[in-house]
């Protein structure tokens, strides 16, 4: 009788250790894995968890780079000889197909093979990370864009147009855009700048921060007010007015020749 008593003591005390320990239900573990990525390539950091020493492992990860809507995968992996129960781990490389040209977003998984422990891969402090990484290509004026017989958009342009602000605008409305009067109308001449400086982004331009933030205020702008490039009129001397006026004026610097630092269309890629 007294072994029974005995028995269920050391059960609860087996689940007790079970609770206790919980490496023991979960070894081999991936705690974490970051990235700093830019145009060039990236480094990756990973720190394994719950190892044997003396044990090969390895930790597959992958990359996604989706730019221009297309999208290119980059493996990677990384084996190594645990030295201790908790691992960290670096590798640094470039992309596959050398510095990235255009914008891209960039996301990835890391996954501890043995275990199939896998974690999203942070880059940059997030879980994903627009890299600005336009061409190098001299901005062209509203000029430049509008002589289509010797400056035609770039092909991604005349075959799908730009999405600008929620709408898309096909090759023909952004010419036309290109060729409105402004008159008063501060939407037409926000149009104008907006619409060179994305097609020049298209074409290869490089990028300029300055420009590239009235980009973003002026497509908050629009789409906060529901306007639309080739509709819509707001008068210049308006409160909206006056603050469509003031990305307008930072992209119309930017193209002309990028504030006048470069020479006006060298380097961007024309349309066929």
């Amino acid at each position: 009788m007294r072994s029974k008593h005995l028995a269920l003591p050391g059960i609860l005390f087996v689940v007790f250790a079970l609770s206790t320990f919980p490496a023991w239900a979960n070894p081999n573990v991936l705690a974490s894995a970051t990235a700093t990525a830019d145009c060039n390539g990236y480094s990756l950091t990973v720190n394994a968890i719950h190892l044997t020493v003396g044990t090969q492992y390895t930790i597959d990860y992958t990359f996604t780079l989706t730019c221009n809507g297309t999208t290119t995968t980059v493996p990677g992996s990384i084996s190594f000889i645990a030295n201790a129960t908790s691992v960290t781990k670096t590798v640094t490389a470039g992309w596959p197909s050398g510095s990235l040209v255009t914008d891209c977003t960039v996301t990835g998984t890391a996954t501890l093979t043995i275990s199939g422990s896998t974690k999203t891969i942070v880059i940059n402090g997030s879980p994903s990370a627009e890299l600005t990484c336009g061409g190098a290509g001299c901005p062209g004026t509203i000029g430049f864009w509008k002589n289509q017989t010797k400056h035609p958009f770039p092909d991604s342009v005349q075959q799908s147009g730009l999405t600008i602000a929620g709408v898309t605008y096909s090759a023909t409305d952004l010419l036309a855009i290109l060729n409105k009067k402004g008159g008063g109308n501060a939407v037409a001449i926000l149009g104008k700048q907006l619409v060179g400086a994305l097609v020049n982004l298209a074409a290869g331009a490089k990028h300029d921060a300055a420009a590239d933030a009235a980009i973003t205020t002026a497509e908050t702008l629009l789409q906060a007010n529901n306007l639309n490039l080739l509709t819509s009129y707001v008068a210049a001397s308006s409160t909206l007015g006056q603050a469509l006026l003031v990305p307008a004026g930072t992209l119309n610097g930017y193209n002309n020749g990028d504030f006048n630092t470069c020479s006006e269309g060298s380097g961007l890629n024309l349309g066929n």
